[in-house]
């Protein structure tokens, strides 16, 4: 049986991907791009933010930025040049924004890799590799705060990438200018004499809701669309340099349990090297992650796993090339298996990593080994994932991922996936994977296919997924197993011309799961309705009807038990989002209805606070009432934070959690400075405490100073 269903997986998936192959060969016709030539510079300019250089007014600027919102495609309501010159080793840009009304620039995020988009900015993206799939963004301020990441046309974005460049800003009686400089050595290209890039230039007026580009694209398209990007082309002579970059730390400090108290000094040492051009090694020696925020307090109101996301910086760069399945429900790789178990951290020795682009091919490589304690032992963790780009804008790839040195959890695990992009937004895909367990001989597979399209109008989508009952990958995450479930989903998406609004979204989706055996265990539908304003305030509404049927009674909150059997479960509920551009934001949601033979109500409020332009207030807060006939719980969970910006790079931050539920209290005090750009100190201190238990209450303490500085060659 098990070989039937294999055999009968992958005949499917070969049979969904050869006739799309053939059709994709014809496909995928390049569009005519624009051409911009930057101008050669003999001095580079001092990245002030004025464009008082004489060099600014021998460049002709780019000017025809047209809107993307609110009236796609007309001319922007504020002009807009952009002056684009470069060197040996930078590429620099002088922005001119006009502005009629220069006292309402709004200028209030400070923080590295906040929302900058919530201000007045402006984004550089750049396809180095002039591949029509892969861009980095560069995103800066008025204030000179910095946002930074990785966008990949076939995934999405990836916001923890992080790259030493420079950027100033001022206002003026015209508006506000700008001064950005690029070091060629935080790209991937490919070397040759004259090197071609894709561009792509978009500037946010804030107080009007308006997105202007350049290239103009239509509302099909945005900023992820890499292959809409036009040319920059006649880079002449640029080089990358040695492309090394070494950063040792340093840290020390004290921790404490209720059992023990320690001091701790400590160094480790990270290493990154351009191998080539458009491939990195990274090195770590005894990596340290103090500086991480505290994973938020969650309450489990389901019979599954709850998902936490990987935080630690290693782990999140180029996180998009190694992801392979579904996201927060069957990942073949998932980071945070590496040097945590049982919720408590694991040593980790050191590692390597490898990634980038080999022919036509990008490439992955990861090996990870962690230390042995007094409950685990010395563990390795390999992972290894290639995708090979067909088409102009899909692939066909693999993983294979290892893990092995602690018996019971040993495991291998192997699969195949391929995306297809073609016409507008049209995508199909579809993955395979096995694991390999002592003991386990059946149930350990994983597939999905999945189809969609999304588009301004309209969007729709298509999944099946089957999972075996042992399918649980030694590297991965795995939400629910012993599934097979088919999902649909679609919206229409008008924009009615009513006075105020911009948008609506009428829609829904099906769900129905069925275990392995072809037993029903949960079905739902869920119609909803959204309305977006031109004031960029969403309001939306959604009623689901599920039908449960649970197998094996489950514990929730403190102490209740869900009977087997089977529920019906339908709640109604209700969301507001306010613009985040304002120096007040609120999201508030409230959910009502039937609950497992009981009622649930839950109610969140999210409230923002920038009174000033160097002070931010966020509060959180999520009530759950449960009433069932077995008895009844409150579970509040509420966090606070506050922050302080010096500058933009040096800021502090307060965050306060507390869960009435478990009576669980974490505090974390964070200053960061960014002493020069790629190098970094922080002073952290963390607790947390048990309240509701007799006697001592904390559970941990720590007081930490890190020091991390960057030599680049």
């Amino acid at each position: 049986m098990r070989r039937t269903r294999s055999n009968a997986v992958t005949a499917a998936f070969v049979a969904v991907l050869v006739p799309l192959s053939a059709a994709l060969a014809v496909a995928q016709a390049p569009a005519e791009k624009s051409v911009v030539r930057p101008t050669r510079v003999a001095e580079p300019p001092r990245i002030d933010g004025r464009l008082d250089e004489p060099l600014w007014d021998t460049i002709e600027p780019i000017s025809d930025f047209r809107q993307w919102e609110p009236d796609n495609g007309a001319p922007a309501s504020e002009r807009t040049e952009v002056r684009i010159g470069y060197d040996d080793e930078f590429l620099y840009l002088g922005v001119r924004a006009f502005d009629g009304e220069p006292g309402r620039i709004v200028a209030r995020q400070f923080e590295r890799d906040a929302r900058i988009d919530n201000d007045d900015a402006f984004t550089i993206e750049l396809d180095s590799l002039s591949d029509n799939r892969t861009a980095f963004f560069f995103e800066s301020n008025v204030l000179g705060a910095q946002s930074d990441g990785q966008i990949t046309e076939n995934g999405g974005i990836n916001l923890q990438w992080d790259a030493i460049w420079y950027s100033a800003g001022n206002v003026d009686e015209l508006g506000y200018t700008l001064e950005v400089a690029v070091p060629f050595f935080a790209l991937r290209f490919k070397p040759a004499d004259s090197v071609a890039m894709g561009i792509y230039l978009e500037r946010i007026i804030r107080r009007k809701n308006e997105r202007v580009s350049w290239p103009h694209l239509n509302r099909d398209y945005n900023y992820t669309n890499v292959s809409q990007f036009d040319r920059l082309e006649g880079l002449d002579g640029i080089r990358r340099g040695v492309g090394v970059e070494l950063k040792p730390y340093g840290i020390g400090g004290y921790s404490q349990v209720p059992t023990e108290s320690l001091w701790k000094a400590d160094a480790g040492l990270d290493v990154k090297w351009g191998m080539t051009s458009n491939l990195t090694t990274d090195l770590t020696f005894n990596p340290d992650f103090a500086q991480v925020e505290s994973d938020s307090l969650q309450v489990n109101l389901t019979r599954f796993s709850l998902f936490f996301p990987e935080k630690r910086d290693f782990f999140l760069e180029s996180t998009d090339l190694f992801t392979f399945g579904l996201p927060r429900e069957a990942e073949v790789f998932f980071s945070r298996r590496i040097g945590i178990r049982s919720n408590r951290e694991v040593p980790i020795i050191g590692g390597a990593r490898a990634y980038g682009l080999v022919g036509s091919t990008n490439v992955g490589l990861m090996s990870m080994q962690t230390s042995g304690t007094e409950d685990f032992r010395s563990e390795n963790f390999t992972v290894a994932r290639l995708k090979h780009n067909v088409f102009g804008r899909s692939y066909v790839g693999g993983i294979f991922t290892s893990r092995r040195g602690e018996t019971g959890v040993e495991d291998t695990t192997a699969g195949g996936d391929f995306r297809l992009i073609f016409g507008v937004n049209t995508r199909v895909a579809a993955s395979l994977a096995r694991n390999d367990r002592p003991g386990v001989d059946s149930g350990n597979w994983f597939a999905n296919a999945a189809a969609s399209q999304g588009l301004d109008h309209y969007d729709w989508s298509v999944q099946y997924t089957d999972i075996g009952k042992a399918f649980e990958p030694g590297v991965g995450f795995v939400r629910r197993q012993d599934q097979r479930r088919w999902r649909s989903e679609g919206h229409f998406k008008p924009r009615p011309g009513w006075r105020g609004v911009r948008q609506l979204n009428i829609g829904g989706q099906y769900e129905r799961i069925e275990n392995q055996g072809g037993e029903l265990e949960t079905q739902r539908f869920e119609p909803s309705l959204a309305l977006t304003l031109q004031s960029e305030d969403i309001l939306s509404a959604s009623y689901s009807d599920e039908l449960e049927r649970v197998t094996a009674p489950f514990p929730i909150g403190s102490g209740l038990v869900v009977p087997a059997g089977e529920h019906r479960n339908r709640q109604a509920s209700a969301r507001l989002s306010t613009n985040a551009g304002r120096w007040w934001a609120v999201i508030a949601t409230h959910s009502q209805g039937g609950y497992y033979g009981g009622d649930l109500r839950s109610s969140g409020l999210t409230l923002t606070l920038k009174p000033v332009p160097r002070i931010e207030l966020r509060s959180q807060n999520q009530f759950d009432a449960v009433d069932m006939p077995g008895g009844r719980f409150d579970s509040l969970i509420s966090r606070l934070f506050a922050s302080y910006y010096f500058s933009p790079r040096l800021t502090t931050r307060l965050g306060v959690q507390y869960s009435s539920l478990f009576d669980d209290l974490v505090v974390n005090f964070r200053i960061r400075w960014i002493y020069t750009p790629g190098s970094e100190a922080w002073i952290v201190y963390d607790e947390g405490r048990e309240l509701g238990l007799p006697g001592e209450s904390l559970r941990d303490r720590a007081f930490i100073v890190k020091v991390a500085h960057n030599f680049h060659f």
